[in-house]
């Protein structure tokens, strides 16, 4: 057989090369139909937005650094409730409880002299997915506002346990050491909020590779209906009991990490406002996106220094005492937190993220109007 060769030449042509022109074109080509998929957009706005907040932590003063250091603390356990709610459609109040079991179980090891890094955080890992297996039995059986009860009695045992130890062993909070690595201290400032940074990044990473895989898809499918996902072959069981362990796993590394923040391991710190906090930050970001559930922490995680700072010189403009807020500042984060709650199911389902999915549909269907038109 003879090769091909170029027009007016002799010069065989290989046909197995790719043909790609110097300029480049190809790449950019790539870079425009990725652009002009749906939704792309909108990740990159949010990746963006996410970067410039994590590299205000980063540089910023200490105060800013501190409030880095919360961000990626709960976009770790908002990343553990995403698991369970978004991807399995599963809705539990236990968060509050696994970040207990962290906190604790980390300073129990340190108590024990095995506080090396990251010991405490794999250890936690594995208590938090066999506790995970467990709470998700009731999830078997009950659904809706059952299985919230159920998830209750589990935050409530878990807060009960952990006031008896304290109480018995350490009246005035389980002490947790600094975080060391490898003979470097972690334990504060930008080293601290790298660290944790990076567990945020791993996290996302491992649910992104998981959601990939067959067992995401056999997530989405209990999440759209058990039946129709029982019917096509899905052990339903099975892939339920693995979700509350995955996100039980994923928030009880959370509550580690919180604990190596704070210094402490204390009890009333895990109580059912902080769950309800956890619910509120997927469902404000976007309860189907992972980066969604990051948002969603930034935010209201951020939302009370915001509130801090300037909601009381706004009062005075009322006629309001300032000190009105900073007296009844829990009372007021909480009721504000459940009425976004609220006003997210009712009127946008889909969060922050979901608004802004539709934001770029319209931009887009009036950018394709204008070129029809023209």
């Amino acid at each position: 057989m003879v090769p091909p060769t170029r027009p007016g030449t002799a010069e065989p042509v290989d046909v197995a090369a790719p043909r790609t022109a110097p300029s480049g074109r190809p790449a950019v080509r790539g870079v425009t139909s990725w652009l002009a998929r749906p939704g792309s957009l909108t990740r990159c706005a949010v990746i963006l937005v996410l970067a410039l907040g994590a590299l205000w932590a980063a540089v910023g003063s200490t105060f800013v650094d501190l409030i880095g250091q919360s961000c990626a603390v709960f976009a770790v356990a908002s990343l553990g409730q995403y698991v369970l709610i978004g991807t399995a459609g599963q809705v539990a109040l236990s968060g509050a409880a696994f970040m207990a079991i962290g906190a604790f179980s980390t300073g129990m090891l340190a108590a024990a002299g095995a506080a090396s890094f990251p010991l405490p955080l794999l250890v936690s890992a594995v208590v938090g997915f066999a506790v995970g297996l467990i709470s998700g039995l009731p999830g078997l059986r009950f659904r809706g506002l059952y299985l919230l009860l159920a998830s209750l009695a589990l935050l409530f045992i878990v807060t009960d346990a952990a006031q008896s130890y304290e109480q018995d062993y350490h009246p005035g909070g389980l002490v947790i050491p600094p975080l060391r690595f490898l003979g470097a201290n972690l334990s504060q400032g930008r080293p601290l909020y790298l660290t944790l940074l990076c567990i945020v990044l791993l996290s996302y990473a491992c649910i992104t590779w998981i959601e990939r895989t067959g067992i995401g898809l056999a997530w989405r499918a209990v999440r759209e209906s058990e039946v129709a996902a029982a019917i096509s072959g899905v052990d339903v069981v099975r892939w339920k009991l693995y979700a509350f362990a995955l996100s039980g796993a994923l928030t009880t590394v959370a509550g580690s990490l919180y604990g190596y923040v704070v210094g402490v391991a204390d009890s009333s710190a895990y109580d059912i406002t902080l769950s309800i906090s956890l619910l509120t930050m997927v469902f404000i970001g976007g309860i189907g996106s992972r980066l969604g559930a990051i948002l969603g922490a930034a935010v209201i995680t951020v939302l009370p220094y915001v509130l801090q700072n300037g909601l009381p010189g706004i009062l005075q403009h009322l006629g309001v005492a300032s000190t009105w807020y900073q007296t009844n500042e829990s009372n007021v984060n909480s009721g504000l937190f459940s009425l976004l709650f609220l006003l997210v199911v009712l009127f946008e389902p889909g969060g922050i993220y979901g608004l802004l999915l539709k934001l770029e549909r319209s931009l887009r269907a009036g950018h394709n109007r204008k070129e029809t038109a023209g």
